[in-house]
């Protein structure tokens, strides 16, 4: 129930971002024009990205929470503890990894009530990523390329060596 609770959740997020004042969604066609610590997201997201296609397990730890819970367009769901093993054994290889349409949103605690934010502020430390994706991805062996639209929460460490991690993860096919 938590999973299928976890699956919605990430799916309303990308098809329904939150509608706030203060919120404006950033497009990497504008990267000059942001702020540095969300031009490191994209720089953190895209680097993560990449070490799933070169299985770097220190790079993808490093960038992912241990609370981690990777929603695939199927439905399966991965912790970080699973990835790490997934691709370490070969079960899950990644041959390319390419993102599109990039948007950055202020991440406020995912819920509205009656246009109302119940926690009525933004936190700067918490931001949802979307964007469109092309994955060349190999399952058990099994090679596809799948086209995705693809929501990520990612949530800025105060340990600001760690940087961004990515918490939360969901894609549906396009």
């Amino acid at each position: 129930m938590r999973t299928f609770l976890l699956y919605l959740f990430f799916l309303f997020m990308a098809l329904n971002p939150v509608k706030a004042k203060a919120q404006k969604p950033i497009l990497l066609d504008s990267i000059v024009n942001i702020e540095p610590i969300y031009v490191s997201l994209l720089l953190n997201a895209m680097e993560y990205h990449q070490a799933l296609v070169k299985g770097d397990l220190k790079k993808i730890k490093f960038r992912t929470s241990k609370q981690l819970r990777y929603g695939h367009s199927n439905g399966w769901i991965e912790t970080q503890k699973e990835q790490l093993k997934n691709i370490e054994t070969g079960y899950l290889i990644y041959h390319s990894y390419k993102e599109d349409s990039m948007n950055i949103t202020l991440a406020d605690f995912g819920f509205t009530i009656n246009g109302q934010n119940p926690a009525q502020a933004y936190n700067k430390n918490n931001a949802d990523l979307v964007f469109n994706a092309t994955i060349d991805v190999s399952l058990q062996g099994k090679r596809n390329t799948y086209h995705l639209k693809v929501a990520e929460r990612w949530v800025r460490k105060a340990n600001r060596k760690k940087g961004w991690q990515l918490v939360g993860r969901q894609a549906d096919k396009i």
